[in-house]
């Protein structure tokens, strides 16, 4: 635990929190709250804010005190600027000592020489004679800084996430497989493979970073093309070399204003059928959801699938 034991005892001296979640999502410029109520048997969205990134930890303490949420259970999702997913072969060790071994694996392939924290997730399926795992790196100063600024605002961090997960987390997937495509205004888009509520298969897809910023005309012209070809690629491996039965269905998480133009250009190419990726979720008259929000509302729901680090 990297908090002192000081803040540590009065965090555990404060009242219960009347509050079920608190979802953070940090990104590069900002980060994004959202807060769910339990009411009776139902949960309901009734906070959003959006807090800068520089001095953050006072921003979040400030808006923790303000809106009587200290002590709410909170969960944190990084963006996906924020780490990197490898796959490399597992390691052939003990468990106990997976974590220093695939730190090993994976550090001359990062962007970075910083010191890494990492954690993995299995893959459900591989191809032929492949035992691959898939690592998630970030840097050990950046996931301090979190555990100890998330607890020195007044909340009870409980997990440390990442989009692939939260994202097979909260789509309803079952024996069909679904692809879905999730953006953030600036950011790479994630495309994940998702069945049973697992991530089958998924790869991060460059060269969209403006895609938000494009009008109904831009898209048009030769985008949708470029990325149909990548959603092929991505299909076409999964059936060949996972030996998985077609992908039945396209989620489109993408902060873009013409989201809904988007899909129908993106059926279109691939006859398929393509919907927006939305979350149902009860909440308050002045809230509205947006693609944008995914990760903050999806870290809010985490469930037990979902990555942890330790405090």
């Amino acid at each position: 635990m990297h908090a002192g034991w000081r803040q540590y005892f009065k965090q555990r001296l404060r009242k219960p929190s009347s509050y079920y979640s608190v979802g953070l999502e940090f990104g590069i410029d900002s980060i994004q709250v959202s807060v769910l109520r339990k009411d009776k048997e139902s949960v309901r969205w009734v906070k959003q804010q959006l807090l800068p990134a520089h001095d953050w930890v006072t921003h979040l303490s400030r808006y923790v005190a303000n809106e009587s949420l200290t002590n709410t259970p909170c969960h944190v999702v990084m963006a996906a600027s924020k780490y990197q997913v490898l796959q490399v072969d597992k390691p052939q060790v003990d468990a106990a000592e997976m974590s220093q071994a695939l730190v090993w694996s994976v550090k001359d392939l990062v962007s970075h020489q910083d010191e890494l924290t990492v954690d993995y997730f299995e893959l459900p399926a591989q191809s032929a004679g492949a035992n691959k795992v898939n690592v998630v790196a970030l840097p050990e100063s950046e996931v301090e800084q979190i555990t100890d600024g998330v607890t020195e605002a007044g909340l009870e961090l409980q997990s440390i996430g990442i989009l692939e997960l939260v994202v097979a987390d909260m789509v309803n997937s079952n024996d069909d497989a679904i692809l879905t495509l999730v953006q953030e205004a600036g950011q790479d888009i994630c495309l994940n493979i998702i069945k049973d509520g697992q991530v089958y298969f998924s790869r991060r897809l460059r060269g969209y970073e403006n895609l938000s910023t494009f009008s109904e005309q831009e898209l048009q012209m030769g985008v949708g093309d470029n990325l149909s070809v990548e959603i092929q690629r991505s299909m076409d491996y999964f059936e060949s070399q996972l030996r998985q039965a077609p992908v039945k269905r396209i989620l489109m998480g993408i902060e873009s204003q013409h989201l809904n133009k988007l899909t129908e250009i993106m059926a279109q190419l691939t006859f398929m059928t393509v919907e927006p990726l939305s979350i149902d979720i009860e909440k308050v008259d002045d809230l509205e959801y947006r693609s944008g929000l995914l990760g903050s509302l999806g870290a809010a729901f985490m469930q037990s699938n979902g990555l942890s680090y330790e405090k």
